[in-house]
């Protein structure tokens, strides 16, 4: 029997988790990126004299998929920090919510800079 078993299924649950929250904002960088394109051939069909509409879409989904994968190696680091400190026979302190606490202020950043870009593409 593994010790402490619980605490290390407890531990991979939350890693995949983590994953699973990464490859979905990996996802949504994918798909504003492809509606940016959307947006520029549909603006070319109507008239390709008009101006282009606002095209910060594509730059916000590039940004989302580099948050995907800096998230990635953050949730493996914190994984593998959380395994050693189950091993180990010493008591240990929470981390802390850093992790936790630069997600949510860059993801609320990022989803307020979305809501502009597609405002301002569906205004225009």
């Amino acid at each position: 029997m593994i010790p402490r078993y619980t605490d290390h299924a407890a531990n991979e649950r939350t890693f995949l988790a983590w994953l699973r929250t990464a490859l979905a904002i990996v996802a949504f960088g994918g798909v504003l990126a492809k509606f940016d394109l959307f947006l520029r051939l549909a603006a070319d069909q109507h008239d390709a004299a008009a101006p282009r509409p606002y095209g910060a879409t594509a730059e916000l989904g590039v940004v989302f998929v580099a948050l995907g994968v800096v998230l990635f190696a953050a949730a493996y680091r914190r994984f593998q920090a959380t395994r050693t400190a189950i091993a180990a026979d010493t008591t240990h302190y929470s981390v802390g919510p850093s992790m936790e606490r630069a997600l949510t202020i860059a993801l609320g950043a990022l989803g307020c800079a979305v809501l502009v870009a597609l405002t301002r593409a569906v205004v225009s």
